[in-house]
């Protein structure tokens, strides 16, 4: 069993690379991918010998950086990368994610007080480095008993649903346009492949409506190589789909839990929401450059 999505806290995850490293020990891992949002820092950290054998399996050096089709901000995974190339040049790339994060919380605001929704702005704590400023709104807007027309009109689920189906949707009211912000796929794609690194589509189906247009931007002209098909937010069917359409046409095949530690507590390393994954390590094999 394997796991080739997970962060750590050097993005939006909540463990250490240490206490991750531990973890996939415990579960007994074969290999695992920490694919932080924009860094590779986490690998500096196995320099030190001590940590990396906290865990005897396999390891591909990985990241996941943000990029945008058509105003929908998603993400590609790098695998088999050079963690420092990416440190060195991400920064020329990509905005930081404290100035993502300030930017959506503008933006955000702005729409609320149209909406004419209340919020208690003294209320709104977060970390702009590392927490999200849309999870803290949104939170102290529902601590209002009057705002509760908010989950009716946007079907609220939890915050990262929200942000897929409404902040990064074009067709949503509640839409942040990031285009000025974050790189297009080719640009992104040129990065990893400049590092060394093979370009994965992860999580397709957690667009929305958009999804699909997300998947034939990317794979229409080839754009990618390879596929994450297994996911802990995949039906059985989507899954099989993925696959199929891998073994037709030729793509690589990668999957992952998408794991946040406490951030995200309903889903589990390697064996996803409520042991929905199983992902052999033989995918890897094809493409894989282990470490």
């Amino acid at each position: 069993m394997i796991d080739l999505h997970m962060h750590t806290n050097y993005s939006d995850g909540t463990c250490t690379v240490r206490e991750l490293l531990e973890e996939a020990q415990k579960k007994k891992l074969e290999c695992i991918s920490i694919t932080d949002h924009d860094t590779c820092l986490s690998y500096d950290d196995l320099r030190d010998e001590n940590i990396r054998k906290l865990f005897k399996g396999k390891m591909i050096c990985g990241c996941e950086l943000k990029s945008i089709v058509e105003g929908t901000v998603i993400e590609i995974l790098g695998y088999n990368v050079d963690p420092n190339m990416i440190n060195r040049e991400i920064t020329k790339l990509e905005p930081t994610y404290e100035q993502i994060n300030l930017h959506e919380v503008d933006v955000l605001l702005e729409i609320i007080k149209k909406k004419g929704y209340q919020l208690d702005m003294q209320n709104i704590h977060f970390n702009p480095k590392n927490e999200s400023g849309q999870t803290a709104i949104i939170e102290e807007l529902l601590s209002h008993p009057e705002n509760s027309k908010f989950k009716e009109e946007t079907n609220y689920q939890d915050p990262f649903i929200f942000y897929r189906e409404h902040m990064s949707n074009p067709s949503s009211s509640y839409f942040v346009d990031n285009s000025g912000l974050i790189p297009t796929p080719d640009k992104v794609i040129e990065l990893i492949r400049e590092a060394g690194g093979l370009a994965f589509i992860p999580h397709t189906f957690i667009y929305g409506e958009n999804s699909m247009k997300v998947f034939h931007a990317l794979t229409d002209t080839r754009k990618v190589d390879g596929i994450e098909c297994y996911y802990s937010k995949f039906t059985k069917e989507q899954t099989e789909f993925l696959l199929k359409f891998c073994r037709e046409n030729h793509y690589y095949i990668s999957g992952g839990s998408d794991y946040h530690g406490t951030y995200k507590p309903n889903i589990s390393m390697a064996t996803g929401t409520n042991y929905n994954l199983n992902i052999p390590f033989e995918i890897t094999k094809p493409w894989a450059k282990y470490i």
